[in-house]
């Protein structure tokens, strides 16, 4: 089937060259990373092997406030627009929470002043009130979508559906990193302080990470992650659950094997996270994303995990 239109999402999806190819990904917008040295480099989403991400988060952790993040101007993302609607293509776009970045907005207005040149043709942008492979696993099942058949419109109203039901579950090692960039409320911190405690949180509805609670270790912390799935996930057999990681590898690979073994989705992915999305969420966390029950204001969810807290760890 000839394809009508792009799927394109931006740099905090971290899918890279391989996932983008594999499942389909036409583009995605780049943003912008602040060094200590004050260099300014553009977030690409290109082929980089294991070590150079754990050599980041080592540099990060050094130096927590020393890197910062940014939307790429509009003018760039005008033209990265341009690009594909030249080729005769709507464009369909996922982006990044808009309550943890400017990213939509940017995409929004930036697709206002550009449509007008191009009578008839559309740029849907989708905030997907998600953050790394959350917005990641919203942009592959839209290509999904685009190969059943779906036309642009209806992929776009059936992912409003679908990010409603997208969870994440998994440790951190420090809430430092999110809440001193927004990502949740700085009330919430302390539950990365303690050594040894492992906050653990699922997306709110307005597209902020939530802690549910904390356990004493990562060895619980797999016992959580496999039992609120369990909770919570609809149609395994049915779904890619992604695990992105920041300096656990070998934790997010034992995470995978056990929802593998227990959960028994289509496929699970282990996947590094980029800096773009690395620097506002810090090194030392795993976590799964994966679709499922649609979410609450976060009373189911903090029902179902502090269950398996007081019955089952």
């Amino acid at each position: 089937m000839e394809k009508t239109y792009a799927i394109l999402t931006d740099s905090t999806s971290d899918l890279s060259p391989e996932l983008r190819a594999r499942f389909g990904i036409d583009d995605y917008f780049r943003g912008v990373i602040s060094t200590p040295e004050s260099e300014e480099i553009i977030a690409e989403l290109d082929e980089r092997d294991d070590a150079y991400f754990d050599d980041f988060y080592r540099k990060l952790k050094a130096n927590p406030k020393g890197y910062k993040t940014a939307a790429l101007g509009g003018e760039t993302v005008k033209e990265r627009m341009k690009a594909w609607l030249d080729k005769g293509l709507d464009l369909l776009v996922i982006t990044v929470s808009g309550s943890m970045s400017a990213v939509y907005k940017v995409i929004v207005e930036a697709a206002r002043e550009v449509l007008p040149d191009y009578p008839g043709r559309k740029v849907l942008v989708l905030d997907s009130r998600r953050y790394s492979l959350g917005v990641g696993t919203l942009a592959v099942r839209a290509a999904e979508h685009r190969e059943e058949g779906l036309s642009i419109d209806e992929n776009f109203a059936l992912l409003e559906k679908e990010r409603n039901c997208l969870h994440q579950m998994g440790p951190i090692d420090d809430l430092y990193y999110v809440a001193s960039k927004g990502r949740i409320s700085n009330a919430k911190a302390f539950f990365g302080t303690i050594f040894g405690i492992k906050p653990m949180g699922d997306f709110s509805p307005e597209g902020m990470v939530q802690p549910l609670g904390k356990v004493s270790g990562i060895e619980k912390s797999y016992k959580v992650i496999v039992e609120y799935m369990k909770k919570t996930i609809k149609h395994p057999e049915k779904q890619v659950v992604f695990i992105s990681q920041t300096l656990r590898r070998k934790e997010a690979e034992k995470a995978a094997e056990l929802i593998r073994r227990e959960i028994k989705p289509r496929e699970v992915i282990v996947a590094n996270i980029y800096p773009n999305t690395g620097i506002n969420c810090g090194p030392g966390l795993f976590a799964a994303f994966y679709y499922g029950t649609e979410i609450t204001d976060l009373s189911y969810e903090k029902g179902v995990f502090d269950n398996i807290v007081k019955n089952i760890l």
